[in-house]
């Protein structure tokens, strides 16, 4: 992994007094992970809506879910990161205001650090997931490894399957949004005795994909800082 430091801690003792010279490739609607320096464990997912080049940027509002009724909103000094391309940008920044409804605003960064990553960085997780194999019924398999482009699933038992093929998975991610039904393509097939393992790569052009990147976004911003 290629890192590029132009930052510091918040103090804003910047490299350069001009902000012109820095510049983040923002994107309306993308992710921003948004998490207090002090407590960089607790992290609040939120949209961009808009920024003024060296001025500020425009973020829904940054809040971690306690329960149903209750969420902390952060404010003051916030870490941020966002994610474009194979780079994730990460950076200081301050809480301005409230600009209307749940749009807030937050300072320009003078400072960014930049780290090239993997554009499908390979998740490891533990999700219950059902297969469909065209018109038969489900099976249960364990998906053991999530990226933006696809997975890896095992099951308990030899399935007959070809290289190609297209199965239909759903399942419930681990921040507990549901992919009700993504198409994937049989790339890679694995048997050892009863078991049998077999790579995906999904359909990366659909509204149920877009939910897969945004929960691959967030593990991103975690791992790597």
């Amino acid at each position: 992994m290629e890192s590029t430091t132009v930052w510091t801690e918040p103090g804003w003792s910047a490299d350069t007094d001009d902000p012109e010279e820095i510049r983040l490739p923002l994107r309306i609607e993308d992710t921003m992970a948004v998490r207090a320096p002090a407590a960089p464990a607790r992290i609040a997912t939120c949209k961009i809506v808009g920024a003024v080049h060296g001025k500020f940027i425009l973020i829904t509002e940054p809040a971690i879910k306690i329960n149903d009724r209750v969420a902390e909103v952060l404010d003051g000094n916030l870490l941020c990161s966002c994610l474009c391309d194979d780079y994730l940008y990460i950076f200081y920044s301050r809480y301005r205001n409230r600009v209307m409804g749940d749009i807030v605003s937050i300072e320009y960064p003078r400072n960014i650090e930049v780290r090239r990553i993997r554009k499908y960085t390979r998740i490891k997780v533990d999700i219950a997931t059902k297969v469909s194999f065209g018109k038969d019924e489900p099976v249960s398999a364990k998906m053991i490894d999530i990226s933006r482009g696809g997975c890896r699933l095992a099951f308990d038992q030899r399935v007959r399957v070809t290289k190609a093929s297209t199965l239909t998975l759903a399942f419930e991610l681990p921040n507990e949004i549901t992919v009700e039904s993504i198409e994937a393509v049989v790339q890679k097939i694995k048997r050892i005795k009863k078991i049998t393992e077999i790579g995906l790569s999904f359909n990366t052009q659909t509204k149920e994909s877009a939910k897969i990147a945004d929960f691959c976004e967030i593990c991103s911003f975690v791992c790597q800082i």
